[in-house]
């Protein structure tokens, strides 16, 4: 649950702090970006996989196709991409600084997962070698 508060709270944060006026064409190709590897991470996902916390539910299904196919963690990416874009909107340090501290906290959270999931899944060890963690081919 740790996770989870630190993303919300780095997220918020980002968005309090951002500004508007400082959107330049690379924080908007980011917002971009990030709305589309999201909105297909919830279309090709089952619903009822959705967790916000680092836990399987009891009918988790394992997701590899569509954007999972390249990316194991598309939502993960797809707040990155939102809290980059927000970041470059504010150059203070400390916008800086939530963000390390969001790609650290989503590593962390995602080892967690990878984790749980290697456990459900015997063909999860074979996807996790195949596709990247937040980027595909990485």
């Amino acid at each position: 649950m740790i996770y989870v508060v630190i993303q919300f709270s780095c997220i918020i944060y980002l968005i309090i702090n951002s500004q508007m006026s400082g959107f330049s064409l690379m924080p908007l190709l980011l917002l971009s970006l990030s709305l589309i590897i999201g909105l297909l991470a919830l279309i090709n996902m089952r619903l009822d996989n959705l967790n916000i916390t680092p836990a399987l539910k009891k009918q988790h299904k394992l997701t590899t196709h569509g954007i999972y196919r390249f990316i194991r963690h598309p939502m993960y990416t797809s707040v990155l991409l939102l809290s980059s874009a927000l970041m470059l909107s504010n150059t203070h340090p400390i916008s800086q600084l939530v963000m390390l501290i969001l790609i650290i906290d989503l590593i962390l959270k995602s080892n967690l997962e990878e984790r749980l999931l290697n456990k459900r899944f015997k063909q999860y060890k074979n996807y996790k070698n195949n596709t990247g963690r937040f980027l595909p081919f990485l």
